[in-house]
């Protein structure tokens, strides 16, 4: 596994550390709230070796005084702390077998590289008095392009009907406390009319290669001796508006010893 994949799960899993002991945490400016929620699972995690687990991660954006959510134009989720991501003998999918296809078409295309699940609300304001909204189902694949390593997150809703693949690239660490940064182009994605409402993305999967057992995603606990639990930052997200402001919120999580 590469250094670079390894680190993304040092953010992954560490960003969410333990599950459900905290809401959302929301930040708002200029007139835009924005939020981020997430959680692990299992809660508790072995001090010292890696075990595998699932993450959730969602996000919400909302307009004061009932105005249509302003145009996302990227996102951004830093992480910080000890896990893994493993994707050895996990086949990859390309964006390009995913596009306009349906969800059930996805499965079929690149069911083999399948790594997580969730849904996406985009409104769209042709009418800013009765904007159309879609829910969709999302499907998350394990891809690459240009040697860079990437989540794609297919969308698709049958009423209205919308398809698109978004892309979040695990992108190299940088310093600071936060050194994993995952991004994700999403007004390149949805296009011009639709905006970002709210999404929750679950990653995780078990899978066996070359007659070994793997997990995709693994995360450990690591505290000193004595200690069982602490309350840290784990993630941070950064909302950033087309011609509005840039917006982040940070998550704090209790990271849990199982013994």
């Amino acid at each position: 596994m590469s250094r670079l994949l390894s680190l993304f799960l040092v953010a992954t899993a560490v960003a969410l550390l333990t599950a459900g002991d905290a809401g959302a945490e929301c930040s708002g400016r200029d007139g835009v709230v924005a939020c981020l929620d997430g959680s692990i699972a299992p809660r508790r995690l072995p001090r010292e070796r890696p075990a595998p687990v699932s993450v959730t991660l969602s996000g919400k954006v909302r307009a004061d005084a009932g105005a249509p959510p302003p145009r996302l134009a990227r996102l951004e989720v830093a992480f910080g702390a000890r896990g893994g991501l493993d994707t050895t003998g996990l086949p990859r999918c390309t964006r390009a077998r995913l596009r306009n296809a349906t969800a059930r078409q996805a499965l079929a295309r690149c069911g083999d590289a399948l790594v997580g699940r969730g849904t996406i609300e985009a409104e769209v304001p042709l009418n800013p008095q009765d904007p159309l909204l879609a829910h969709a189902r999302v499907l998350a694949f394990n891809g690459g392009e240009d040697g860079r390593p990437v989540v794609w997150v297919h969308a698709y809703s049958a009423s209205p009907p919308v398809s698109f693949v978004l892309p979040f690239f695990i992108l190299s660490r940088r310093a600071g406390a936060y050194g994993t940064l995952v991004r994700a182009p999403v007004a390149a994605a949805l296009g011009r009319w639709p905006r970002l409402r709210s999404f929750e993305l679950t990653l995780g999967r078990r899978y066996r290669a070359g007659g070994i057992s793997r997990s995709y995603l693994s995360a450990r606990c690591p505290l000193p001796p004595r200690f069982h639990a602490f309350t840290v930052p784990l993630a941070r997200a950064t909302y950033e508006f087309s011609g509005g402001p840039t917006i982040s919120t940070t998550i704090l999580r209790r990271c849990a010893v199982r013994d």
